[in-house]
This record gives C-alpha cells, sequence and structure tokens, in this order.
C-alpha cells in the first residue's frame, strides 16, 4: 500500500520527526513501571530513571530505522555511536519537556488528535505523507482507508503508525509550548526606544590607540599577587567540563614475510584451480574476498592492469596473479558482448499489491494483473502508437500522468535488471512484456545508440592480510610493553628507547568518541573513567582493529573552576598583557599633562591618529585594534570635542575624542525595530534553544560511560 511504502521508505526521516518533536509520551507508561536499582540506569533525570534495558530498545529501533533509510545491512561504530548520542539526548529531552508539559497543564485531547489526524485541517506530517500517488495531493481517503486496515497490518507496521501518531501530539504538545513562551515576550517601551536609541546612535571619533605589545616583555614582572588577583576576577571564565589527557602507542598488526609468502603460495594454487574451474562465478564465490561482479564494462572502466588486455583478447584469456592496493589480484575474460551504452523507452506498469511501491489504491492479485498486461500487450501490437495513450490513463507508474510513459533515455544498466534485459533484446520498434518487483511492464522500444564493446570478467582478490601468528608476535610484544611501563617515566622511556611514536589526546571526556589514529577507542576512554583511574594509571593492552594500544593517563581535571595551578600557563600571557596595560595608562597619563590635542599625543606616543567614521554599538572591530568594547563604551559618553583620559582597552590604551554624534531616528521607526526583535526571539524559541537551558536546570546523573 501506498503510504505503508511510504511510511516504510521515510522511516529514517521519523527518527528526525521524533527526535525533534520530543515525543514524551513514548516514556509515559514504561517510567510508571520502570524497575529498581539505580546502578542499571543509563541516566537518572530530575529523579526520573532511565533503565539501560529502555534505552538499549530505543537504541535497536533507531537503529533499524536508520539502516532502513540509508539502505544498509549493517552501521560502522561510529553511526552506532551517533545513534546512542541521539537517542540518549531525545529521552532526556523528552522527561524534561513531559515535567514542563504537565506543570502548565498542556494536553492532546482525543478530539484534538482526531482533528490532526483526520479532521479538515491535519496536521502536516498528515499531509506529507498521504498523497495520492497519482496527482502527488492530499488525499483525505487514503487516512481513513489506512486507520481502517491497521488490524489486518503486520506487527511492525501498526508500531511504525504509533510513533507516527506519537510523532503528531508531541509536534502538537511543542507547538503549544513555543507559542507559550514565544507569546510572552515583552519589550516595554522605555526599554525599545533605549535600545533603539543605544544601537541605531552613530559617532564619529578619532583616536590614538598604542598597542601593549610595544612595551617588551622583560619590563613586566608577574608577582603571585598579580596571579591571584586575576584569577579571582576572571576564575569563572574557565569553568571547565571533566576531561582527561593521555599519552598513548600503537603497536600495528602488519603482514609478516612470512605471512606474504604464504599467501602467495596459496594465490598461485588458486589460480591454477581458477584455470580448471568450470563454474567461474562460483569459483570466484568460494574463493574471493570480494563477490563476484557480473558487470559488462567498457574500454577503460576495468582496472589500469587487466582493462587492456580484456578488450584484446580471446575469450578464456586469463591474467596471472599481480599485487595492487596491498591485496592480489587474477582476472579471467568470460564473456564478449556489443549492447548500446544508453537506450529509450516507453512503458505501461500493471501492479499488484505487494509489488514494489504499489499504491495503497492497488488491489488486484498477481494473476489479474498478469491477465491486464497480457490483453494490453495485444492491443499496443497491434497499434504501437495507443501505448502513450494508455499509460496516460491505466500506468501505475506515478511519472505516466505527465510523461505518457516515456521513459526518455537511460543508461545501460540503469533500469531494473529485468527491464534493462528486455529493452536490450527487443529491437527498435518492438514492443514485449516483462515482469519486475514493480509489476508487469508493457514496453515500446524507441531508440537505442550504436553497440560498443562490452566485456564480462571474473576477478578475484586475496586480501593481504596477517597470519594469527602474526597477531599473536604482536600482542605478545604490546603486553612486554605494558608490563614493564609502570609508570609515567617509564612508558616515556620505553616508547623511545623501543623506536615507538608516543602520541597524545588532550581533554578527552567521558562521552569522546575520537582519538587521533584508532578506530572506535571507546573502551579505552571508558577505562579512563573507571574508578581508581588516575594520573600515571597505565592501561591494559587493547584490541583494536588491525592493532593494539597501550595508554598512559598525564592528566586529570575535574568539573568545575580549575585551580589557579592547572591553569597557570594559559593567564601568564593574560595577566602580563594586563600590566602592560597599567604601564601604558601611566605613560599616558603623564603626557595628558604636557599636551593639548590628539596630534601632541599622537606624537609623543611614536603613534598616529586614526578616525572611525561611523562607530555604532553593533560595532564589533576597530580596525587595526580588534575588539575593543571599553573603546565604544567611552565614546558614548563623552561630550564632543573632549579628549577622553587615558581608556586601557584590550590590546591597547587610548585616547578618544568625538567629533560629531547623531542621534537615532525615532520616527516611525521602533515598531519596526520591535518587530525585528520579536522575529529574532521566536526563530530562538523554534530553533529549541530553550531546551539547553532546561537541560542546565535539570538534576541529571548521567551513567552512559559505564555501558558504552
Amino acid at each position: 500500500m501506498a503510504v505503508i511504502g511510504s511510511i516504510r521508505k521515510q522511516s529514517g526521516l521519523l527518527v528526525i520527526i521524533i527526535g525533534v518533536a520530543l515525543a514524551a509520551f513514548i516514556l509515559g507508561d514504561f517510567l510508571k513501571r520502570r524497575p529498581k536499582g539505580r546502578d542499571m540506569n543509563i541516566a537518572v533525570v530530575d529523579g526520573d530513571e532511565i533503565p539501560y534495558t529502555y534505552f538499549n530498545q530505543k537504541v535497536e529501533k533507531n537503529t533499524e530505522y536508520t539502516k532502513t533509510q540509508q539502505k544498509k545491512q549493517n552501521l560502522t561504530p561510529d553511526e552506532v555511536f551517533r545513534i546512542r548520542q541521539q537517542t540518549y539526548d531525545q529521552i532526556v529531552d523528552e522527561i524534561i519537556l513531559k515535567k514542563e508539559y504537565e506543570a502548565l497543564g498542556l494536553v492532546v485531547s482525543s478530539d484534538e488528535l482526531f482533528d490532526q489526524l483526520q479532521g479538515d485541517h491535519p496536521h502536516k506530517y498528515i499531509l506529507q505523507y498521504f498523497k495520492d500517488p497519482k496527482t502527488n495531493k492530499y488525499n483525505p481517503e487514503l487516512v481513513r482507508n489506512y486507520i481502517k486496515q491497521l488490524d489486518q497490518m503486520d506487527q511492525t507496521n501498526r508500531s511504525r503508525w504509533d510513533d507516527f501518531v506519537k510523532a503528531i501530539k508531541e509536534d502538537r504538545l511543542q507547538t503549544k509550548y513555543k507559542d507559550l513562551i514565544s507569546k510572552a515576550y515583552l519589550m516595554p517601551d522605555t526599554f525599545l526606544v533605549k535600545d533603539f536609541v543605544d544601537r541605531k546612535t552613530t559617532a564619529k571619533i578619532r583616536l590614538v590607540g598604542v598597542k601593549y605589545n610595544t612595551i617588551a616583555d622583560s619590563t613586566v614582572t608577574i608577582a603571585d599577587a598579580d596571579m591571584e588577583k586575576y584569577y579571582e576576577e576572571y576564575k569563572q571564565n574557565y569553568e571547565q567540563p571533566e576531561s582527561r589527557d593521555i599519552d598513548y602507542v600503537i603497536f600495528d598488526v602488519k603482514p609478516s614475510s612470512k605471512d606474504r609468502q604464504k599467501i602467495r603460495k596459496m594465490v598461485f594454487e588458486i589460480f591454477d584451480d581458477f584455470k580448471k574451474a568450470d563454474n567461474a562465478p562460483l569459483f570466484v564465490a568460494r574463493e574471493s574476498d570480494e563477490r563476484y561482479d557480473s558487470t559488462y564494462y567498457k574500454e577503460g572502466q576495468l582496472p589500469v592492469r587487466i582493462d587492456s588486455v580484456m578488450f584484446n583478447s580471446p575469450v578464456g584469456t586469463f591474467v596471472s596473479p599481480y599485487v595492487e592496493n596491498n591485496s592480489w589480484h587474477m582476472a579471467k575474460l568470460e564473456k564478449i558482448v556489443f549492447r548500446p551504452d544508453s537506450m529509450k523507452a516507453s512503458h505501461i506498469l500493471i501492479s499488484y499489491a505487494g509489488a514494489r511501491n504499489a499504491g495503497q489504491d492497488v488491489t488486484r492479485i498477481r494473476v489479474d494483473a498478469k491477465a491486464i498486461a497480457d490483453s494490453l500487450l495485444n492491443v499496443v501490437k497491434a497499434n504501437p502508437k495507443k501505448l502513450e495513450e494508455i499509460a496516460k490513463q491505466m500506468s501505475d507508474d506515478p511519472s505516466a500522468k505527465q510523461n505518457s510513459g516515456n521513459l526518455g533515455w537511460f543508461a545501460d544498466g540503469q533500469m531494473v535488471p529485468q527491464f534493462n534485459e528486455a529493452v536490450l533484446n527487443t529491437p527498435v520498434g518492438g514492443v514485449t512484456l516483462v515482469e519486475s518487483d514493480f509489476g508487469f511492464h508493457i514496453i515500446k522500444v524507441t531508440g537505442k545508440l550504436k553497440p560498443v564493446k562490452r566485456v564480462r570478467v571474473a576477478q578475484i582478490t586475496i586480501n593481504i592480510t596477517p597470519s594469527q601468528q602474526t597477531y599473536q608476535d604482536v600482542y605478545t610484544k604490546a603486553s612486554e610493553f605494558q608490563g614493564k611501563a609502570t609508570n609515567l617515566e617509564a612508558f616515556d622511556t620505553l616508547a623511545t628507547s623501543w623506536g615507538l611514536n608516543k602520541r597524545t589526546a588532550p581533554r578527552l571526556q567521558p562521552m569522546s568518541d575520537r582519538i587521533a589514529g584508532l578506530d572506535n577507542p571507546r573502551s579505552i576512554i571508558q577505562w579512563l573513567y573507571t574508578d581508581g583511574i588516575n594520573v600515571g594509571s597505565i592501561s591494559q593492552v587493547y584490541t583494536l582493529t588491525d592493532m593494539y594500544v597501550v595508554a598512559a593517563v598525564t592528566k586529570v581535571r575535574e568539573k568545575g573552576i580549575p585551580p589557579l595551578d592547572e591553569i597557570r600557563d594559559m593567564l601568564e600571557p593574560l595577566v602580563k598583557k594586563e600590566l602592560k596595560g597599567d604601564i601604558m595608562i601611566k605613560k599616558m597619563t603623564e603626557i595628558v599633562k604636557n599636551s593639548k590635542n590628539l596630534n601632541q599625543m599622537a606624537s609623543k606616543l611614536n603613534a598616529r591618529v586614526d578616525t572611525v567614521p561611523n562607530l555604532t554599538f553593533m560595532t564589533r572591530n576597530i580596525a587595526g585594534f580588534g575588539n575593543e568594547a571599553n573603546v565604544l563604551g567611552k565614546a558614548f559618553t563623552l561630550k564632543t570635542k573632549v579628549i577622553s583620559k587615558p581608556v586601557k582597552g584590550n590590546n591597547a590604551g587610548f585616547f578618544v575624542v568625538v567629533d560629531e554624534l547623531k542621534k537615532a531616528d525615532l520616527k516611525g521607526n521602533t515598531k519596526l525595530y520591535e518587530k525585528q526583535l520579536l522575529m529574532n526571539f521566536v526563530s530562538k524559541v523554534n530553533n529549541n534553544s530553550f531546551t539547553k537551558t532546561l537541560k542546565e536546570n535539570a538534576d541529571i546523573t548521567d551513567n552512559r560511560i559505564r555501558f558504552y
């Protein structure tokens, strides 16, 4: 059925919809019957436990959605990790918002839900999925028919419908919640006018600026009191998450010379058998590390080492084993054909219930579809010109309404195999019938390019990989290193003497998933956050893809404001700049006593007078000096033509004079400005920025590191 097919095809999109919608209803009943034992919780959010079993069920469900959407059999470890993270965020958001909805009394009633599903103005998801495949317009009858057939559907499709309805309910709740927030926006007239004036007032200024880097570092001495004063004033800016630093060494597992010799011998034994094999495809399937490829290739499309041979040799020619990209390769020329690069055809599709992409309104069974197709075949054979007219009226291909069944030119191999071969084997102007996964096709071939030579080649690939003995030898070496590296000093000494490249991974957080040069390093990060692991701890030997890894903890940072000693090196250049600023302001204060204007001041400071013609509070940077908020603040408090006292900026000391101040024009502009402010606010609400604030204020115990 069309809608089932549509929801199935878009099931990955449903994950996004549900994630964006934050479907709190999913948690409702489950949380009421949650198991005891907080140690088995992936997290606790404001007292609500999220059991790992429930979390894992959601991960598996979202994983299947993603596989379906991406048309993959399996996902990479990185993809699985991202799904876990997204699922965690989704569930946490659901719990937090559910509490908000309950506190505000926000609900979606049964009548409201019915209206969202089947009313005159249904939800946008309904409008999106329940479209007539022929008109591409919303058809309310499709919704009603779909709901009537729910009892006859399998559990998978019923579950997808349940998720679909939950997404609609949650989207309605979130829309109401966002409306409450955005409607609460208020900018009092007094504040509006002041903000408008502050932002729209402009000033033309002149300034003399002298950068702090003109003062030599050697002239500045940082006392402990200076460092402590700066730390106490700015330490809130350095609040940090929990993190760890590690050093690590990698023991790569690569094929040894013995491995290569053994594989070479095996390859030539396989080649001898290959030359005797009666069924090349079956032999390739049994012996090759890559699947048999039945494609017919044009000249220039095969690997360079075999392309010329295959196109200038008779069928049955073999290419002896050769090494390329760390694999052995061999090949046999199986077949030579002459096929057109492109073909052109028109068709009528007669589908049936259960066929691929069959519309919901297609209820005929296969035998009936075959009878209709046979009848139409006879009609079209008798008068090929009728195909386009019939296609427009009867074809189950949605595009037939627009193109009358004309598929235009398509490359050889572009269509499903049955369709492609039928067109290939039918002469131009001929009519034929073939069945594919989509149903029965009555095909009229309308064009073919000149055939070109193509070949089918049986190719065998044998990867050059390490033996089990090589893995064991490398593991033994890694274990020896781990046993001798009893502390950081020994770790460094051994890494140097053994010629190992010691690498560093800084600021690894509990849910980090990347370490340079390592695939799927989560096991190392989990160890890093195990109780009792601290600076100087040496890991066990970790087995990763084609390598073994040993790590050492070099630094531990706790969550919160770090102590002064931990960030002293980071603060030192900033404190030095502060002290240089004090020196500069003192120097400029002395210069004021004997100067009458900016030019004299600039001359004595070996600087110049710069002009900023259009300064506003929205000015981000002053040319040549960067971000100087203190200059902005001072400029808009000065009287015109009055030289300021020395201004201590971020990067320089300044004298400022305002030559002209242009006040904002209040006539008819403030209301438009207010609308812009409101639009900006609503945009932030619609982007779910409020969920970040809700999370920051929630009491969340995050136990993910224990589980993955």
